[in-house]
């Protein structure tokens, strides 16, 4: 008599049958694949574990078409080189030279210099001596002998040997200097951090006037103290 499977026999095969079949419903690449088994199935190997979840196929199938709609690149092959526009001589980019900034100073003014003004230059370099009549605030103040070294559009003149004569009233605030045998010649010696005042001789031409006169080696003269410059003829 052939031995025929309990109650617990039969079940195990049932349970085993189910099983397998349920693999196979939650397997993507099995023909038995049931896509509502997977959505409720807590047991599903997805085929690549790094896969992106989304909410919804309407957000899965967005993206998937957005990938599909991307042009595929194609390899580049090799068509020569590019069209070149044929440009006429005259239309070709001209080179240009990079300026170079001249530098200026006092004498490359003075070499450019045009007008009147020329001929300040000429008796710079044909070392004429000139006179220059001076003002102070009230008019002509006196005038003043020199060769002159260099100067600017606005009259300020750098001169040398100067002898200058000048006038003042002997009312004035501030007297000239004089030494005690009240000659007028005097000069104070550098000592410290004083410089040396030039010598200056006075002279009384009438009541309440003298002329005062004195040797300045180097002088710079501002262009407001300057009316009129004019060259020194020899036999004065």
């Amino acid at each position: 008599m052939a031995d025929h499977p309990g109650p617990s026999g039969v079940n195990k095969q049932e349970n085993t049958a189910k099983n397998t079949e349920n693999q196979r419903a939650v397997d993507f690449f099995s023909e038995k694949f049931d896509p509502l088994a997977v959505l409720y199935s807590d047991k599903v190997n997805l085929p690549h574990s790094k896969a992106k979840p989304y909410d919804n196929l309407a957000m899965w199938n967005s993206k998937y078409q957005a990938r599909e709609n991307v042009p595929k690149k194609t390899k580049k092959t090799d068509q020569g080189p590019a069209p070149q526009r044929n440009w006429l001589p005259h239309q070709l980019p001209v080179a240009s030279k990079k300026r170079q900034r001249i530098e200026k100073n006092v004498f490359t003014r003075m070499d450019a210099v045009q007008g009147p003004l020329a001929l300040l230059r000429k008796y710079v370099k044909e070392k004429t001596r000139i006179k220059i009549v001076t003002r102070n605030d009230k008019g002509v103040r006196g005038y003043c002998t020199a060769f002159l070294l260099a100067f600017d559009k606005h009259f300020n003149l750098a001169l040398d040997e100067v002898e200058e004569f000048w006038k003042r009233s002997i009312k004035t605030k501030f007297t000239v200097p004089t030494n005690a045998s009240g000659t007028g010649d005097v000069s104070m010696k550098k000592s410290g951090n004083h410089v040396q005042v030039p010598p200056v001789k006075t002279k009384q031409i009438s009541k309440n006037t003298e002329e005062c006169q004195r040797y300045v080696q180097r002088m710079v003269m501002r262009g407001e103290h300057v009316v009129l410059i004019c060259a020194l003829l020899e036999n004065t």
